[in-house]
């Protein structure tokens, strides 16, 4: 008989005796408290929680009998239930470790996360060797984005508890936000070795290879958590994700609807889908996926300035204002929306409007070209040629092979009637992209001109 086999002959054994008791007497407290704690560890919710208020309606006393109760709620996400309940054992007994503990649990839940911090913070103090208090503080620092104090927390939980999966793998998840994809993957290395199958843990790996540009990699993890758990919408999300990164678009809106059908309120993934909608020209699609993030999630500034590029590029550029600046609203220091509105004063011949928000956005982001070539095309239209091939220069000095900034800095010489170089610019900016048409008529003008 395996160890599994012997436990579960043990629970049911134990049920059984359980079950006589309280067929004797009805309203032995002990018991049904015993009954109910057994059930919630295999899982039977509904029956622990008959067992858990009848015993409270018993004995209203007891704290142990509430913080079971509220452990039972809490596994089945009636989390205001669980708060009550953990909240009543508490006035009976203030000190209690893990009652504090599983109540912070329930308000992290429930993104109550000063609330939650603060129980959890005094269920460590109470019970400092006590590894998953720890590491659900940690869990809480990492939502409230203080990252260091997450993985302090995490890793004091690891060394009390070496082997601690959960520990490992949400350190990995700090770690991913703060882009130290080395470190995430070996927490998540070494979190598989010690559990070979669990879907969770593949998923994140393959996100932090995704995000490591380790795509192939990346698609080996997310397949094989989608083998072991197909209903899994995050991992169908970064799945997608990653097919968009290798150009596979039907693969990859696959993904996203499949993930959106599972959880319809996934926000994540409506951007990712809005974004490659943008991307390959499909903007009522996208425009569709942006406003359904901004209905789920009003303070969106991402998902704002994303439908503000589709209303740009389709020119409808009173909509775009009005969505760049509630994204710049949201987030003040947001370069890319920043960027994109002066692009829209641009072409709107708002000048002294456009060059301050692109000069904005290029003190928030300097290493970005694009956003110093639109101010050089800003200055050139307010007929600042100077200053306009100082910007291009800049621009050009980072990206090259930019045939739209080497068209626009010909014109500029064009205009100062330098024209071989302006004749240089735009024969270079044609031979980089045939295509562009603007620069074969600007080159056409110069011809005529000189």
């Amino acid at each position: 008989m395996s160890l599994e086999d012997l436990q579960k002959d043990r629970s049911e054994a134990a049920l059984a005796d359980f079950n006589r008791a309280l067929a004797l007497d009805p309203d032995y407290i002990w018991a049904r408290y015993q009954r109910g704690q057994l059930l919630r560890e295999l899982g039977h919710y509904d029956e622990a929680l008959a067992d858990l208020r009848h015993a409270a309606s018993l004995e209203p006393e007891e704290a142990p009998v509430y913080a079971e109760l509220g452990e039972v709620l809490r596994l089945t996400r009636n989390y205001e239930e669980a708060v009550q309940a953990f909240s009543q054992a508490l006035v009976l007994r203030p000190d209690y470790p893990w009652a504090l503990g599983s109540r912070g649990q329930s308000l992290r839940a429930l993104r109550r996360h000063a609330e939650a911090l603060a129980d959890l913070t005094r269920a460590s103090e109470l019970a400092p060797e006590m590894a998953w208090i720890i590491a659900e503080q940690g869990e809480v620092l990492r939502v409230m984005g203080r990252y260091d104090e997450a993985i302090a927390a995490f890793s004091r939980a690891i060394e009390l508890e070496p082997n601690y999966v959960w520990a490992l793998g949400h350190r990995a998840v700090c770690y991913r936000e703060q882009g130290r994809y080395s470190e995430a993957l070996a927490d998540l290395d070494y979190a598989l070795e010690l559990t070979p199958n669990e879907a969770w843990l593949f998923a994140e790996r393959g996100e932090v290879r995704r995000l490591h540009d380790q795509v192939e990699e990346a698609l080996e993890d997310l397949d094989r958590a989608l083998e072991l758990e197909p209903d899994y919408s995050w991992a169908l999300g970064s799945r997608g994700a990653t097919h968009r990164s290798l150009g596979n678009h039907d693969a990859a809106l696959a993904d996203f609807a499949q993930a959106l059908e599972l959880d319809p309120a996934y926000v994540w993934v409506y951007m990712q889908r809005g974004s490659l909608y943008r991307t390959t020209g499909r903007h009522e699609q996208a425009l569709a996926d942006f406003t359904n993030v901004i209905q789920l999630d009003p303070k969106h500034s991402g998902a704002y300035a994303e439908r503000g590029e589709i209303y740009r590029l389709r020119r409808q550029y009173a909509q775009a204002l009005t969505d760049f600046t509630q994204a710049i609203t949201l987030r003040p220091n947001y370069a890319w929306a920043l960027g994109s509105r002066g692009q829209t004063y641009r072409a709107l011949s708002r000048y002294d409007e456009a060059i301050a928000d692109l000069s904005q956005a290029s003190a928030l982001r300097p290493e970005v070209a694009w956003i110093i070539a639109e101010r050089g095309e800003c200055y050139r239209l307010s007929k600042r040629f100077d200053e306009a091939i100082n910007d291009f220069n800049q621009a050009l000095d980072m990206n090259p092979q930019d045939s739209w900034t080497l068209s626009r800095r010909g014109a500029a010489y064009q205009a100062l009637q330098i024209f071989e170089e302006a004749y240089i610019d735009l024969t270079r900016a044609i031979e980089i992209d045939p295509k562009n048409a603007w620069a074969w008529a600007q080159r056409g003008s110069l011809f005529r001109q000189m």
